[in-house]
């Protein structure tokens, strides 16, 4: 059921950011706010690195900085990179057990099972999600 319900994440993360324009990329509702591309730069990171990290055990628990979200990527690298990440992440997935998915780790100050985490990462990814597909509605009705 998770590799399934985490099969339908990556789908719908997959097809908006096969959706994106070049135009909406770096489009802000507001100067302060964060921009399609950062959100979808941020939503990578989580599916690329944080969600394989949680799983195998090779996070970093000081704070999970790898750098992803500093350095540029272009619409084309996020894309590639959701792509790896989706075949990984499912990977993963898939072998593990509902043992595994139990195990306590260390997260976030505390033990908690594997799979809490799991489940606030890929909601994450929905949320992320959600907030590009406004973010694309607003602009599409605010630029006629």
């Amino acid at each position: 059921m998770l590799t399934d319900f985490s099969e339908y994440i990556f789908r719908r993360v997959t097809q908006t950011a096969d959706e994106i324009t070049p135009d909406e990329l770096d489009w802000k509702l507001v100067e302060e706010a964060n921009s399609i591309h950062w959100i979808l730069t941020h939503l990578t990171k989580i599916a690329y690195l944080l969600i394989p990290q949680v799983i195998t055990g090779t996070y970093n628990p000081a704070g999970w900085d790898d750098h992803y979200e500093e350095e540029p990527h272009s619409l084309e690298e996020l894309r590639y990179d959701l792509k790896e990440a989706r075949e990984n992440v499912l990977s993963l997935l898939g072998d593990l057990s509902e043992e595994d998915l139990n195990r306590e780790i260390m997260i976030w100050g505390k033990m908690r099972p594997l799979k809490e985490p799991v489940f606030a990462l890929l909601g994450e990814l929905m949320h992320h999600n959600g907030q590009i597909a406004m973010l694309r509605g607003i602009k599409k009705r605010t630029s006629h």
